[in-house]
C-alpha cells in the first residue's frame, strides 16, 4: 500500500511543521493543534542527535527556537543539533520563544488563546518514536522530511535509523518521506522499496524533470510553490507524478493549485485553509 492510497480525493492541507502559526513548530502541541484544527496531515522535520537519538528540528543550530543561548553548561560548544545527546536537548525549552517572537503575530492578535500559554512553555523537543506512535494512534499521516546531515556523523546512519523507527511503530504505510537530499532518497527505496518518498526542491527545477524523478523512483514531487506555475502542476499530474507545494500560505494561490491537481499543499496556517478544496 501507497501513502497515497490513505487518501480518496486531492487538494488536502498538509499543517507545515505542524499548526506553527498557532503552537511552536515541530513540537508535540505544534502536531495536536495540526490535528483538531483537522489537517489532513502534518509536515516535520527529523534531525539524529550525538547519541543517535531521532529528534523532531529544523534548523541546524538550536537558538532561533530554543533557550539554548540561556544554559551556561552549553555556552562554550557548537550549538548544532547533531553535537547533543537527546536527554541534553531534553533539557531545552522549545516553546518560551513563540510567545516572545509572535512569528505570525498570532500571539498579539489574540488568535492563541492565553489558556495556551503555559502550555506553550512546557514544550519539548520531541523524539520520532514518541511523535509516531500519536500519528499511529489517531491514523493522522505525517510526511517527513529527513534533513540533510552532509558533514556530520549522522549522515551515513539517518535514513536507516529513519527506516527502522518506522518499522517499529507500524507506521510505513502512514508516512512519507521527503528530503532535499535526494541521495537519503535513494537509500530509502533501496532499503525499503515499499516507503513512499518525495523529492523536495527548491530554488530551480532538475533539468528533464519527469525522467530525473523517475530515475529516483520518485512517488511525488515537492517543489517549492514560488517557482513552480499552475501549469508546471498541470503536466506533472497529467503525466501520472503527485505534486505537493510548499509552503503555500495565500488563498487563492492555494485554491489555483488545488484546482489543477495537487495531491496537498503545506501550509503555515492550516486552520484557515482546511476546507477550501470542498468550497
Amino acid at each position: 500500500m501507497c501513502f497515497f492510497d490513505l487518501f480518496t480525493i486531492n487538494g488536502l492541507i498538509c499543517a507545515h511543521r505542524g499548526a506553527r502559526s498557532i503552537a511552536p513548530e515541530n513540537t508535540w502541541l505544534a502536531m495536536e493543534q495540526a490535528h483538531r484544527c483537522g489537517s489532513d496531515l502534518w509536515e516535520t522535520d527529523v534531525q539524529l542527535t550525538a547519541d543517535g537519538e531521532l529528534v523532531l528540528f529544523h534548523d541546524t543550530t538550536l537558538e532561533r527556537t530554543t533557550d539554548v543561548v540561556d544554559h551556561p553548561e552549553f555556552i562554550n560548544r557548537s550549538l548544532k543539533v547533531t553535537n547533543f545527546t537527546a536527554d541534553e536537548l531534553s533539557t531545552l525549552d522549545a516553546g518560551s520563544w513563540f510567545l516572545s517572537a509572535d512569528p505570525f503575530k498570532t500571539v498579539t492578535s489574540g488568535e492563541v488563546s492565553e489558556e495556551l500559554f503555559p502550555e506553550i512553555k512546557e514544550q519539548k523537543i520531541p523524539r520520532l518514536g514518541d511523535i509516531l506512535e500519536y500519528c499511529r494512534h489517531y491514523n493522522f499521516p505525517l510526511n517527513l522530511e529527513i534533513k540533510d546531515q552532509s558533514g556530520t556523523a549522522a549522515d551515513s546512519q539517518i535514513v536507516g535509523k529513519v527506516l527502522d523507527c518506522l518499522k517499529k511503530s507500524e507506521t510505513e504505510e502512514l508516512v512519507l518521506v521527503s528530503s532535499f537530499n535526494h541521495n537519503y532518497l535513494r537509500q530509502v527505496k533501496q532499503l525499503n522499496p515499499d516507503v513512499t518518498i518525495a523529492a523536495l526542491v527548491e530554488k530551480k527545477h532538475p533539468e528533464n524533470l519527469l525522467e530525473y524523478l523517475r530515475s529516483l523512483d520518485a512517488d511525488a514531487y515537492h517543489p517549492d510553490q514560488s517557482i513552480t506555475s499552475v501549469d508546471q502542476v498541470r503536466e506533472l499530474v497529467s503525466a501520472g507524478m503527485p505534486v505537493n507545494l510548499w509552503t503555500v500560505n495565500d488563498l487563492d494561490r492555494a485554491k489555483e493549485f488545488i484546482a489543477a491537481g495537487v495531491t496537498f499543499i503545506c501550509t503555515d496556517w492550516p486552520q484557515k485553509m482546511v476546507g477550501i478544496s470542498h468550497s
